[in-house]
């Protein structure tokens, strides 16, 4: 069964504050970190709209891992996005996809590379052409142009850690792990976060029928 965890992370001095906003779910995640959900929270690499308004005077990190198709954060601080990371595992085919819209814009994309037998030729030409260009290594670099580490002292966070995130968070790293599961682990390890984990927001929603 694949992981799908969603939620806020902020640091326990804020718990207080947090629980004036009626969360439907929160936790200590430990001595250090706290994950709240809001109503408006889903399964997606969205922030919930809720988000916006509890950053006036709070850091929220907000944290999403499906496992199965990448994971990511976005921080959130005086009413706007600061930070954010996206890593897609499918990055190929998502690259396949963006080129079939613009190249057969009559095609309904999904079915026709691969479904319809007219686009498993079309669909391996644009594969053979992603790994002989650089399309792909400068998809992956793309990822992690707005990580925006220096934002992560709002937590508090030690100049150590930040240098060890600028050392996992990058385009070389990334490329050369054997396990692209890896680097979301090591993330949270250097955060002390290890704990965000299953925390799945249609659960909570189910639980509230």
């Amino acid at each position: 069964m694949s992981e799908f965890t969603s939620g806020s992370v902020t640091l326990m001095k804020y718990k207080e504050e947090i629980l004036k906003y009626d969360p439907i779910y929160i936790d200590n995640l430990n001595d250090q970190w706290f994950v709240f959900i809001t109503k408006d929270t889903e399964v997606s690499e969205e922030i919930p709209e809720s988000l916006i308004q509890i950053s006036e005077k709070i850091p929220v990190l907000y944290f999403y891992n499906f496992e199965d198709h990448g994971w990511g954060y976005r921080v959130v601080y005086n009413f706007k996005e600061i930070a954010s990371l996206q890593i897609i595992y499918e990055l190929i085919d998502t690259i396949i996809i963006e080129l079939a819209e613009e190249r057969y814009p009559e095609e309904d994309h999904i079915e026709f590379l691969y479904v319809d037998p007219r686009g498993e030729s079309i669909r391996i030409e644009l594969i053979e052409e992603i790994q002989t260009t650089n399309k792909y290594d400068e998809a992956i670099t793309r990822q992690f142009t707005n990580c925006n580490l220096e934002t992560f002292k709002r937590f508090e966070i030690a100049d150590e850690q930040i240098q060890r995130l600028s050392q996992i968070l990058n385009a070389n790293y990334y490329s050369q792990l054997e396990s692209k599961h890896q680097l979301v682990e090591e993330f949270k390890e250097v955060l002390n976060i290890q704990e965000m984990s299953w925390i799945e927001v249609d659960h909570l929603h189910e639980s509230e029928v």
